[in-house]
């Protein structure tokens, strides 16, 4: 079977949080509050998002062990595991502190997953909290723990975030966030380890402990990038073209509404998503006036 140009998603596939508000709710079309995360395009075992290919039903897992190749492209040798999840993120309460480990501390701390790096793009005015402000020694860090209510973010960068602003989170990196909306792009892993005594010995172990400047974690507006992915916000006016590139391509409407032309034709409304298989060499994108986010694998 041939994929087709666009491949959307079947279903939704949300995720309550403590943290989560109504916006993604409201982006979909529903009233529900509590949704914290929106999976769009997950080939992660533990929650997999449902594709529609030609009017059947696949998982993500099994759509890419079946056309890897045609998925991929140019990135297939590269990565032999679907190789990011991204995710519609509501903090709409504060988030926990937390870090994530790299694929070497995963593995040489007996993870059955591996690490994560991620890079976010904001749609509000929110706050955001990377990496340490100053450098930070463990034992401190541990008598902090023994404070009921501590908060450490205080000790973190606090970045007060305008629409499209970007950053760049690599494993080590502790982070949060508070009244954010955010489109998160990452590793396939969901290792995350809390500023808190279960997970602390992990934390200790990955943590990076000095000073992080700005230019480490903020990226540029619209445009971010990691060792294995990237984004970038398309501005379209009328009609654009777009070139994957020669790998997989998601395309996210972060504003307006769009008409897709490629092998055949598909709209794209605004908090929603499409997967663009490698094998489309380039296609068309029409709108009114809106924004689009492609995200893209690099090889």
């Amino acid at each position: 079977m041939e994929l087709p140009s666009f491949i959307f998603q079947a279903q939704e596939n949300l995720v309550e949080r403590p943290w989560g508000g109504e916006w993604i709710a409201l982006l979909k079309g529903f009233r529900q509050s509590g949704i914290g995360e929106s999976w769009e395009f997950s080939a992660h075992t533990s929650r997999p998002s449902t594709v529609l290919v030609k009017g059947q039903q696949l998982s993500m897992i099994e759509l890419f062990s079946k056309h890897r190749d045609e998925l991929l492209g140019r990135a297939a040798e590269k990565f032999s595991k679907f190789p990011i999840l991204v995710r519609l993120i509501d903090a709409a309460s504060p988030t926990q502190v937390h870090v994530h480990p790299s694929d070497k501390a995963a593995e040489s701390l007996g993870e059955a997953e591996g690490g994560v790096e991620s890079a976010w793009l904001v749609f509000n005015k929110g706050k955001a909290y990377a990496g340490f402000k100053e450098d930070v020694k463990i034992e401190e860090l541990e008598e902090k723990l023994k404070e009921e209510d501590f908060d450490f973010k205080t000790l973190l960068n606090t970045f007060e975030t305008t629409p499209y602003d970007t950053f760049v989170i690599r494993p080590g990196i502790p982070h949060a966030g508070e009244g954010l909306r955010v489109l998160e792009v990452s590793s396939n892993s969901t290792l995350a380890y809390f500023f808190n005594e279960n997970d602390w010995e992990k934390v200790k172990k990955v943590l990076n402990t000095k000073k992080v400047e700005e230019f480490e974690v903020k990226g540029k507006k619209g445009m971010a990038e990691t060792e294995n992915f990237g984004l970038e916000v398309v501005d379209v006016t009328g009609t654009a073209e777009i070139k994957t590139g020669g790998v997989m391509n998601i395309l996210y409407a972060a504003e307006g509404y769009f008409i897709l032309r490629g092998k055949e034709t598909a709209d794209l409304h605004r908090g929603y998503s499409c997967l663009v298989p490698a094998s489309t060499d380039s296609f068309t994108v029409e709108s009114e006036r809106g924004k689009i986010v492609r995200i893209y694998l690099k090889v």
